[in-house]
């Protein structure tokens, strides 16, 4: 088994405190607290999660694609399996044209609300159909 200082080229440091400045990556053992402490990768903290614009149809397994400013839902449970597209611009979601067929727990991609795919789910039964949205159809 290696150890801490035969692959990193150094010993574990000891404090007494937590480490003022650590670099990303390095390990220290605080004696006071009798923990072995990391340094992980420096992180953005101050986002968090905020509430937007309710969607008009609540459902579960839908899919989505886009970003938090372009989004697009579609398909899902209501029960039974739905068609239902639903278009996001940062503040509301707005019904679009359905998808062609109802299904649910269905595969999405893409980059806007204007941009993407809807592929594969379950009618019931399986389904293989793929269909692309253009921004209206």
């Amino acid at each position: 088994m290696a150890t801490y200082l035969g692959t990193h080229g150094s010993r574990i440091q000891n404090y007494t405190t937590d480490h003022d400045n650590p670099n990303t990556g390095e390990v220290w053992y605080n004696a006071t607290a009798n923990t072995l402490k990391f340094q992980f990768t420096n992180t953005n903290t101050s986002g968090s999660w905020s509430t937007g614009g309710t969607m008009n149809s609540a459902r579960v397994i839908a899919a989505s694609a886009g970003t938090k400013d372009s989004g697009l839902v579609f398909g899902g449970k209501v029960p039974p399996s739905t068609a239902i597209t639903e278009s996001y611009n940062g503040t509301s979601w707005t019904e679009v044209n359905d998808l062609n067929t109802a299904r649910q727990a269905l595969g999405g991609s893409g980059i806007s609300n204007t941009a993407a795919l809807a592929f594969g789910g379950t009618v019931p039964p399986d389904s293989a159909v793929t269909e692309l949205w253009n921004g209206s159809n």
